[in-house]
């Protein structure tokens, strides 16, 4: 059964499969003196997003390029997106595995400029062993990314990238987050990674309870 990882000043925890329920609103920690909204970190302006049509639910992933248990999860996330059209993912790339892992995620965050983040997204997970210089480049030629444009896009939106990277690497860990790859669906945390029933039991109690277990009377 998955625990969950301790979290500073959230708001409930469900017994089913140890997820934590993150209410709209502020959360702040002793590690920073800044305060968050759930929206900040679901609708972070430059976050790469796919959200289909007449969305309810909102996933938001942390992950690292250079994380394997990321890579095992990538498939179990596209089959949940495959079965289920109602559901939001916001990519937040948390680049900890070094500099390889940044150079991935600054790469992936510019491919949207172009539209093919997902595409570039899935190839980046494809092959196996590190991802470096070389295999990004790979990647993105698998993904149909123009090259050339790629890099224009990395300097026009650097700062933007910069940013988005900046407040990622406060966020997760004031979520609580000690490592990759790790989930809020709706309002439930998941750290760590998870199989494709846990994931859609999380997704219907998102539904369910958008804001989180109801409190006791």
């Amino acid at each position: 059964m998955k625990r969950f990882i301790p979290l500073a000043l959230l708001a409930a925890v469900l017994g089913i499969v140890g997820f934590a329920a993150l209410r709209p609103g502020s959360v702040t920690t002793q590690a920073s003196a800044q305060t968050f909204t759930r929206e900040a970190i679901t609708d972070d302006p430059i976050a790469p997003k796919f959200a289909p049509k007449g969305y309810d639910v909102t996933i938001v992933e942390f992950a690292d390029y250079n994380c394997p248990y990321c890579r095992r999860m990538h498939p179990t996330i596209a089959a949940l997106l495959a079965s289920d059209p109602k559901i939001r993912i916001v990519y937040r790339d948390w680049p900890i595995f070094g500099g390889a892992s940044v150079e991935a995620a600054r790469a992936a965050i510019a491919s949207q400029w172009q539209g093919k983040h997902e595409a570039f997204n899935a190839a980046l997970y494809e092959g196996g062993g590190r991802i470096d210089s070389a295999a990004i480049c790979a990647a993105a030629k698998r993904a149909g990314v123009d090259w050339t444009r790629l890099q224009k896009d990395l300097v026009t939106h650097k700062a933007d990238i910069d940013g988005l990277l900046a407040r990622t690497n406060v966020q997760a860990p004031a979520l609580g987050l000690q490592g990759t790859p790790a989930f809020l669906v709706g309002p439930y945390l998941l750290p760590g990674a998870f199989d494709l029933p846990n994931l859609r039991k999380a997704v219907a109690k998102a539904r369910a309870h958008p804001n989180g277990p109801p409190k006791a009377p």
